[in-house]
């Protein structure tokens, strides 16, 4: 916060636990839920124009974790075991819970003598706004996560919530978890829960049935062969890698790579070479400056925009809204970077599979069950503005990812030597990452006291990283929107140089009809 909106002072800091019994219980994390051990944590922020009583706050958090008790505990490495079954190989993970030494869920209350109004930020009338709300401050009181470094985890949670009001009455709500025990879906529904049982303790009304489903295994079972086995199926893992992904290996990546990555690209001595395998291919280090100033802008499309960018990707092809505007802004960000008409541009988009396996996860199954798929054009398309093709490639490369595939891809993934070594994305002037936080009603948290006025995920100032959501809460009098009926916002970090162009972009306004944008 600056000068005019002073730093919160920090009231208290406590730990929360479930408020019924429990016993020991350890349970190894999901295939998937190892391989984002390095992904940054998922986390979001809601503003909100009256605060909840601090007190209905606490307490329904803590009636809240008796639906999710593995949360206050202990997420740790599973001890290595040579010739193990797939849940002991090297790199992976497990949550320890009900045992003594949990360290709960840590909740922290903080004040700001600013007023939450002066924090907010108005879309101008070009609907690019730049990001100027103080999010990380708003978690800045917190203790770090479980396994944050991919190495420390001791008496660490992996749930932080940080509640901090303002003289004005109001109030941000964040909560942030680390990747692997919830992906975007997961900590939404975790804070659509608690917003539910505060809500129902401020009415005066029964609490609400909740029912995460925490059951990792359900995920491995739909891994194709036996997992458990000595050595992969090769015809499985051929069968995986036909799949559109980036699969660039850690572990050869040490040339030319930052100070922060030296423990993270060096081969753990306690692997032989035969479990270490073949090194594969090396991250571009020199693709991405790690020290170049980044740009972080909130642009909102409106219904009528986002209708258009459709109607001229979809004439001839299959492909859905989403596709199209992600064709829309890459395209904007390749032609800003301006590489070469023949260079290759990759979008790497993170998906979850919980409606792709076969049977389905549930979709109240909690976790992080999501991979990435990679997308290729050059920068004659981006150039012309190809929007039909861009979007078919995406399509395509989504399209590969069916039942099958996916469980042979989980096989494969299964006898990765380290969880964390293989990466099926990367950032820098080449490449783009793309996440979803569609259809999961992130400004509809009402703990009570209404709708937030703001909500914002809270992500890594990284170059070339694109996050997407709804600008307006999704259900509205007992009636659901689809997300493109309304305003969405694309939030964008880039180089600031090549913001400053897609900003310029006389292409980002092309199907606009009108000068009024709904509110963010």
């Amino acid at each position: 916060m600056d000068s005019s909106n002073p730093t919160a002072e920090l009231i208290y800091r406590t730990r929360l636990f479930p408020d019924t019994p429990l016993t020991i219980t350890h349970t190894p994390l999901s295939i998937l839920d190892s391989t984002v051990i390095r992904f940054s944590p998922s986390a979001a922020i809601w503003a909100y124009k009256q605060a909840p009583p601090l007190h209905t706050l606490s307490a329904s958090l803590t009636v809240t974790l008796n639906s999710y008790p593995q949360w206050a505990g202990q997420l740790r490495r599973v001890p290595y075991l040579y010739h193990g079954d797939h849940t002991q190989r090297h790199g992976r993970l497990m949550i320890t819970y009900g045992a003594p030494s949990d360290p709960g869920i840590e909740y922290v209350v903080a004040h700001s003598p600013s007023t939450l109004y002066s924090l907010q930020m108005e879309t101008p009338a070009n609907g690019c706004t730049i990001a100027s709300f103080p999010s990380d401050e708003l978690l800045n009181h917190t203790t770090p996560l479980a396994l944050h470094d991919a190495v420390q985890f001791d008496g660490l949670p992996s749930v932080v919530v940080q509640v901090t009001t303002f003289s004005d009455g109001g109030a941000v709500i964040a909560v942030k978890m680390a990747h692997p025990i919830a992906d975007a879906q997961t900590l939404l529904r975790f804070s659509h829960d608690w917003a539910a049982v505060s809500s129902s303790i401020l009415a005066g009304v029964p609490r609400p049935s909740l029912s995460p489903v925490f059951d990792p295994r359900l995920l491995d079972q739909a891994a194709a062969g036996v997992i458990d086995a000595l050595y992969p199926n090769p015809a499985i893992l051929a069968v995986s890698r036909e799949l559109p992904q980036h699969r660039y290996d850690l572990w050869a990546s040490a040339k030319d790579c930052p100070p922060s990555f030296e423990f993270a690209t060096s081969i753990p001595p306690l692997l032989s070479p035969d479990e270490v395998g073949p090194i594969g291919n090396a991250l571009s280090w020199s693709d991405w400056d790690s020290t170049a100033p980044v740009a972080r802008y909130f642009i909102t499309f409106d219904a009528t925009e986002l209708e258009g960018i459709w109607l001229d990707a979809s004439s001839k092809t299959s492909v859905s809204h989403l596709d199209a505007l992600l064709a829309h802004i890459w395209a904007l960000i390749v032609r800003a970077r301006g590489l070469g008409e023949d260079e290759p541009y990759y979008l790497d988009i993170t998906f979850g599979l919980r409606d792709r396996l076969n049977p389905p996860l549930p979709q109240n199954y909690v976790g992080s069950p999501l991979t990435l798929t990679k997308v290729m054009i050059t920068g004659r398309e981006g150039t012309m503005h190809q929007l039909e093709a861009i979007s078919k490639s995406i399509r395509s490369s989504l399209n590969a990812f069916n039942p099958s595939s996916l469980s042979a891809m989980l096989h494969e993934y299964a006898f990765e030597s380290d969880s964390g070594r293989m990466w099926n994305a990367f950032f820098g002037q080449r490449n783009t990452i793309v996440t979803s936080w569609l259809k999961l009603g992130v400004r509809d948290v009402n703990f009570g006291t209404g709708v937030p006025i703001y909500a914002e995920a809270v992500m890594p100032s990284v170059d070339g990283l694109i996050q997407v959501m709804e600008a307006s809460p999704c259900r509205i009098e007992g009636r659901n929107f689809k997300w493109y009926d309304n305003p969405v916002n694309v939030s964008l970090h880039l180089r600031t140089d090549v913001m400053e162009r897609v900003l310029q972009d006389p292409m980002l306004r092309k199907y606009r009809v009108s000068s009024t944008l709904g509110e963010r």
